[in-house]
């Protein structure tokens, strides 16, 4: 960013909803996270875990170019039109102290954005990783696949749901099962299951969970999925294409919601297969970071 560029820029801590929503609404699919937060919780929510406030980036035309979304919990999303713009958020973090442990954002922006944070707090990435990201519509849903007997997780199955995300996010980042932090797991899947964005697929005869996957965020701008997970005694038998896919139709043919959108590692070859088997389409690329813990 040049001088010259970085001169006819403002940060804002106060947005009006309807310029913060047209803006993200250029991009309804990448930004469906951001749009659910602000037409479900405003922009400015202490109350709500999953929620929190966001901080603007505005030119010299008053227009809106980038907006960073400050999550109760230590999520920083950030959304902007040009990568360039995402730099100048670096600086008002940094001195506010907003302390985050993950960042998402697309692409080069991520990459741009941290590069910046580490020179200005010294704070470096403990994982860094690129995140292709899909789209389902109900054009694109694949038909034919064996549908599969799939319930919408209820309290009762708190502690399962519990203990497959705790299972989880250890495979996935490489960390001790039993140094996760089953409170902070356990009121995030709380919430879900209470809004009815939590889902479970289970053995025959004996009950037990066999795969499970959750929304991040559901409504009529669309949903975003996440969680997926199948135990490892389940794998490579097709069952979380079958399971992906059954919750995709049914979501879809309700006509409630325009697509389903998800992130994936690149690196994750069997995920990937699944969702394009399902009919998930790869749309662009985001970026995702996880931070030390504040101590």
């Amino acid at each position: 960013m040049t001088s010259a560029e970085s001169a006819e820029l403002r940060i804002a801590e106060r947005i009006p909803k309807a310029v913060a929503l047209a803006f993200l609404r250029g991009e309804s699919q990448e930004n469906v996270f951001l749009i659910s937060r602000i037409s479900q919780g405003g922009m400015d929510n202490k109350r709500i875990p999953s929620h929190g406030s966001f901080m603007g980036v505005f030119d010299g035309d008053q227009s809106l170019r980038g907006l960073a979304f400050q999550g109760n919990g230590g999520t920083l999303v950030i959304s902007v039109d040009e990568p360039y713009i995402a730099n100048m958020f670096v600086r008002p973090l940094a001195d506010k102290g907003y302390r985050f442990t993950i960042f998402v954002s697309e692409d080069q922006a991520g990459r741009d954005f941290l590069s910046s944070y580490k020179k200005e707090t010294g704070i470096a990435p403990n994982l860094n990783r690129r995140q292709p990201f899909y789209v389902l519509t109900h054009k694109s849903l694949v038909r034919g696949i064996k549908e599969i007997d799939m319930e919408q997780a209820s309290l009762d199955s708190i502690d399962e749901l519990t203990e497959l995300s705790c299972a989880m996010v250890a495979e996935d980042l490489r960390l001790r099962n039993e140094s996760i932090d089953r409170k902070h797991y356990r009121l995030r899947m709380t919430e879900k299951v209470m809004d009815g964005r939590a889902f479970l697929c289970r053995d025959e005869p004996n009950g037990l969970p066999t795969f499970k996957c959750d929304l991040a965020v559901m409504g009529p701008e669309g949903a975003l999925l996440e969680g997926v997970y199948t135990t490892k005694s389940h794998r490579k038998q097709g069952l979380a294409t079958r399971a992906i896919w059954t919750l995709c139709k049914d979501l879809l043919t309700r006509g409630e919601i325009p697509f389903i959108a998800l992130h994936v590692d690149e690196k994750n070859k069997a995920a990937r297969a699944a969702y394009e088997a399902v009919g998930f389409q790869h749309k662009t690329d985001f970026r995702l970071a996880l931070l030390p813990p504040v101590v």
